[in-house]
């Protein structure tokens, strides 16, 4: 299950981020939003994994850019709990 839970447009600084550019997801265990950096020399999609700081759950983060500049990101359980 994906949240979707943050679409921000960054600052146009000829690809280098700016301190600020942060998005945001919903921990789909706990039900948090988790708050991340957005980190644009890793590429334009970038999928990880991250702990949530809350109740410690893996979860899978997605951070996609978009030529205009527009962040998305959502987040998912690592693995399936059932």
């Amino acid at each position: 299950m994906c949240s979707v839970m943050s679409s921000k447009k960054l600052s146009a600084s000829g690809g280098v981020k700016s301190v600020g550019d942060d998005a945001s997801y919903i921990c789909d265990s706990c039900g948090e939003e988790i708050v991340i950096p957005v980190d644009l020399s890793a590429g334009a999609d970038q999928s990880y994994v991250e702990d949530c700081p809350v109740c410690c759950n893996p979860n899978l983060v997605h951070v996609q850019l978009d030529p205009d500049g527009q962040v998305r990101c959502w987040g998912e359980a690592e693995q399936d709990r059932y």
